[in-house]
């Protein structure tokens, strides 16, 4: 189409130069003015083409950068996170001054970025409908990988004994998998499957999955139900070798200690500040305790810097606090950080003490004082017996309103 206007225009620039100047003085004054009629006409159509080039020019460059938009994958997502506000009854949140968010959670996941594209972030507190003051804007660049696939998920019962295999679709990247038996987490790692056992015998239960990688969060999979086991019958007596006691089935068991009490007060600056205690027991069986999950009710990276774990006298594991050491459970503002790069022995008939100490951020006076919870849920402590089989305390009791909270205050 450009080869035909441009050897068009050469045409009409040639037809131009061959046209006399002059008609002299033989040319009529009437074949003169037809003559320069002829001329304005070429040169307005030439005028013209040049038009119609510089527009079909104009539209091939606008047209490039939407096709580079189009192949790029806009499947980043970023979870977005605000302290609150006092008297604010909601909150906006914009993203490169468009707003994103409106309503009274304190975070949100943008999702359908482009992988590493650099966004702007600023939260507003609404009193009445109205913004108060901006928060600082926050650039933050989307992560260069998409998340993965939703799994799907697969039940099916063990022969007896109120168990449930779980198993689900595995990817070939690297993901971690969060499994969830109604609202309650019960398994977390790079599995595809999962034997949840314990359970009553003939009830039912409704599991969902999620996967996750550096590039955030799948969607829940859809709710799948199964019915646990029934009660296994008792076994033929074997009398071929004698088991050495030290090698069976161990069981573990969990207590809040009295100290330190509740609402504890935490010294800004301050380290190695005690704000929780458990002790653990072994019975039948040796047990190493190999994880610990915490829970927290608020964004704990605000206002901490460490958090340590402590057995007997000795710091056996500690994470330095930020954001990404946290996994936020459910809807709610419920974080869990796990220690899981640690062992600790507690030997057949004895118990031990799991310390949770803190170290605090410095924080003016005004901002003072703030309250934190820390709870276990049930399964919260894990630990491998003598034959490698897992055992898990507190079987219950656990949860935000359960037996194993405490709350502090930084001060």
């Amino acid at each position: 189409m450009s080869k035909f206007f441009l050897k068009l225009s050469i045409f009409i620039v040639i037809i131009l130069l061959f046209i006399p100047q002059s008609a002299g003085a033989e040319t009529t004054q009437g074949m003169s003015e037809e003559i320069m009629q002829i001329k304005v006409r070429l040169l307005q159509m030439q005028i013209e083409l040049l038009k119609i080039k510089l527009a079909l020019l104009t539209e091939t460059i606008l047209i490039k950068p939407d096709v580079s938009v189009s192949e790029t994958k806009k499947c980043a997502q970023l979870e977005i996170s605000w302290g609150s506000v006092q008297g604010a009854t909601g909150y906006r949140l914009y993203r490169d001054g468009n707003m994103i968010y409106e309503g009274k959670d304190r975070s949100f996941v943008d999702s359908g970025l482009v992988l590493g594209e650099k966004y702007r972030y600023v939260a507003y507190g609404l009193y009445r409908g109205e913004e108060g003051d901006p928060s600082e804007v926050q650039g933050i660049t989307a992560p260069d990988v998409c998340p993965p696939k939703t799994p799907s998920l697969t039940l099916g019962r063990k022969p007896c004994g109120g168990q449930i295999t779980v198993r689900w679709t595995s990817d070939l990247e690297e993901v971690v998998y969060q499994l969830f038996r109604g609202s309650k987490e019960v398994y977390s790692g790079s599995l595809s499957q999962f034997v949840d056992s314990g359970l009553t015998p003939g009830r039912t239960y409704e599991y969902e999955i999620r996967a996750g990688n550096r590039g955030g969060w799948s969607d829940f999979s859809d709710s799948v139900s199964a019915q646990a086991s029934n009660v296994c019958a008792p076994s033929i007596p074997e009398v071929s070798s004698v088991v050495p006691e030290t090698s069976g089935e161990g069981i573990l068991s969990a207590e809040l200690k009295s100290s330190p009490s509740n609402n504890i007060r935490v010294r800004p600056e301050g380290t190695n500040q005690s704000v929780m205690a458990i002790k653990v027991e072994a019975t039948q069986s040796d047990i190493t305790i190999v994880r610990l999950d915490l829970f927290f009710d608020s964004q704990v990276w605000r206002y901490l810097d460490k958090i340590k774990i402590q057995y007997g006298w000795r710091t056996v594991a500690e994470k330095e606090v930020n954001r990404d050491s946290f996994t936020r459970i459910g809807s709610e503002d419920i974080y869990r950080i796990r220690f899981a790069d640690f062992q600790s022995l507690v030997k057949e008939g004895s118990s031990g003490t799991i310390t949770v100490k803190v170290d605090a951020k410095e924080f003016e006076e005004e901002d003072l004082p703030y309250y934190l919870t820390v709870f276990l849920e049930d399964n919260s402590i894990r630990g491998v017996d003598g034959i490698g089989l897992s055992q898990y305390a507190p079987q219950n009791g656990g949860g935000k309103e359960g037996n194993f909270v405490r709350t502090f205050r930084i001060e």
